[in-house]
């Protein structure tokens, strides 16, 4: 208040006319005089007139509020043709999914992918379906790119994949062209490792790895991934050959189960077998 007393005395005369003015207009506008209703009705028609001829100058108030509305107006169809685009994309994966469905001869479960990861060493998934829909642990998980994992373990509603980016994974495995069987592990970045290939048997970039008819995990000849670097393994007569997964993991949304169990008296014939045996201790008689 005692700022808008000091402008008022610093422009009192300005102040004063100002009333004048407005108590002047107030006065015009109330009388019922002829002269003055005719003065009213000129002033009117001149305001009216000046507004008309003005009217194509831009009001920064309107074209602010207009500014506001187009930019959420953007903001909203930008969410909308992102959504479209998504809808569109996980259709698309759909459609591709149900084909391969219907052409690979395997029985297959479709489940989605409720949660995952890729950046530790065990990485795992969560999918939507569980022993209600006939799956058992040991069963492998595809896609129509490719291997995925196998089931390690579940419940009534909910099971969980070892991925093939884990360091537990040991898959028995071959190249298609050159028909070379080896075992896959994950290197622990992005990329698979095939190793126990001889140097002396020729590999070549781009050929397909498979799972090997060695398998007692896996169908035979469930796409893997990709040869994209070949070398000689220092101190050894094997390469070490770098494969790309078929499977984008960081992109992975939904997945099939495979219906499909191992063998259970080969698996336990080849643990009694492969399996260090414990060494037995005996214990002394005092003498």
């Amino acid at each position: 208040m005692r700022r808008i007393a000091e402008l008022f005395l610093r422009y009192k005369e300005y102040a004063t006319a100002l009333g004048l003015i407005i108590i002047s207009l107030l006065m015009i506008s109330a009388s019922s005089n002829s002269q003055l209703r005719s003065f009213r009705t000129i002033s009117v028609g001149v305001v009216a007139g000046v507004q008309s001829a003005l009217s194509w100058l831009p009001n920064p108030f309107s074209l602010q509020t207009e500014n506001h509305a187009l930019r959420q107006l953007n903001k909203d169809l930008s969410l909308q043709a992102m959504q479209l685009r998504d809808a569109g994309i996980k259709l698309e994966k759909l459609r591709a999914m149900l084909e391969f469905k219907q052409h690979v001869p395997l029985k297959l479960v479709s489940a989605e992918v409720i949660g995952k990861t890729t950046i530790q060493l065990r990485n795992y998934a969560t999918l939507n379906v569980g022993a209600k829909d006939g799956v058992k642990e040991g069963m492998p998980v595809i896609t129509e790119r490719g291997l995925v994992g196998r089931v390690i373990g579940m419940n009534n509603d909910y099971t969980v994949v070892q991925l093939l980016l884990n360091r537990d994974t040991r898959v028995a495995a071959k190249t298609t062209m050159g028909r070379n069987d080896g075992l896959i592990a994950w290197d622990g970045a992005s990329s698979l490792t095939l190793r126990n290939i001889p140097t002396v048997q020729p590999q070549k970039i781009g050929d397909t790895v498979v799972t090997s008819n060695y398998s007692s995990l896996y169908p035979e000849n469930i796409v893997i991934g990709t040869v994209t670097e070949i070398s000689p393994e220092q101190g050894t007569l094997f390469f070490k050959i770098k494969v790309t997964p078929a499977v984008n993991f960081a992109t992975l949304e939904e997945a099939f189960v495979v219906l499909y169990s191992p063998d259970q008296s080969r698996l336990d014939l080849e643990k009694k077998f492969t399996e260090p045996e414990q060494p037995q201790t005996h214990r002394g008689k005092k003498r």
